[in-house]
């Protein structure tokens, strides 16, 4: 907790939650809650992950204007939620792009309308996944990268505004949406990179593959890599900054590609594989 800031207080009023003297909200803190109305108080700056996952009866959520950070699966299963109040911009306080984790919002069924602040880079993998009812969707000039299923399955998004088209989309970031199409028309190929174990979830990293960008590192999470080629029907490039599978690979276009394999025996637990693939599309 920054120094200054006071402890926690927490005061529940029936269905409703307020807070006083707090920065952040802690990670699954109010998680399968029965709180109907969130009234965010301005002194929030970070929502932690799974926050208010699971709150089936939360119906309207007003954001702090202060909110820089919705942490992972903050709002997943929310179901009930119909309206949620977005600060109108989102930066952390030195300035740096707000962030929208993956899944934050998912599952949210009933949400028909969000506007994405200014100020946020990327919107996370699967943030807005399986939003059945969501039918206007408008995106901030600041967005960089819309990453893997972030608006998958939103089947009735009738209205998509975007002043300008991000530099990296996932291919199937709008998948089985009415702007499928339109958006692959749009998109630029994509290197995706994902790590996989026996003991974890995997770790899906993404980077702009634009012609523009090569002898340029490019960080996502704690992977860092540097195209070398970008052409039709391939790219070459390093991982530069990571604890697996370092060094040039050539990785064919839509032809997902293993960089690195180990099995080893962890005792009981038997067998382990850890395997990292990339593809380009």
């Amino acid at each position: 907790m920054k120094k200054g800031v006071k402890l926690f207080q927490k005061k529940t009023f029936g269905d409703k939650v307020k807070y006083r003297c707090k920065d952040h909200v802690e990670r699954a803190e109010f998680r399968g809650s029965d709180l109907v109305d969130l009234d965010m108080p301005e002194s929030i700056l970070i929502i932690g992950e799974s926050a208010f996952r699971e709150c089936r009866k939360l119906k309207t959520a007003r954001l702090s204007n202060a909110v820089c950070e919705i942490g992972a699966y903050a709002f997943r299963d929310c179901d009930a939620l119909e309206n949620i109040v977005m600060p109108g911009e989102m930066r952390y306080p030195d300035g740096t792009s707000g962030v929208l984790g993956i899944g934050c919002f998912e599952g949210c069924g009933l949400l028909r309308e969000i506007t994405i602040p200014e100020g946020v880079a990327v919107i996370g993998a699967n943030a807005f996944h399986n939003c059945a009812a969501l039918e206007s969707v408008t995106l901030p000039r600041t967005l960089k990268a819309i990453r893997s299923g972030a608006f998958s399955g939103c089947a009735r998004l009738k209205t998509l505004k975007y002043p300008v088209v991000p530099e990296l989309i996932a291919a199937d970031a709008f998948l089985h949406t009415p702007y499928e199409q339109e958006v692959a028309e749009k998109r630029q190929p994509v290197l995706t990179v994902m790590h996989k174990t026996s003991f974890s979830l995997p770790q899906i990293f993404q980077f702009a593959a634009t012609s523009r960008l090569i002898g340029t590192e490019q960080t996502d999470g704690n992977m860092t890599i540097m195209l070398d080629a970008v052409e039709e029907n391939r790219i070459c490039f390093r991982i530069t900054g990571y604890k697996h599978a370092g060094g040039r690979h050539v990785v064919p276009k839509n032809e997902p590609t293993r960089l690195f394999h180990e099995e080893y025996d962890a005792g009981r637990a038997g067998i382990q594989k850890e395997e990292i693939f990339a593809s380009y599309r």
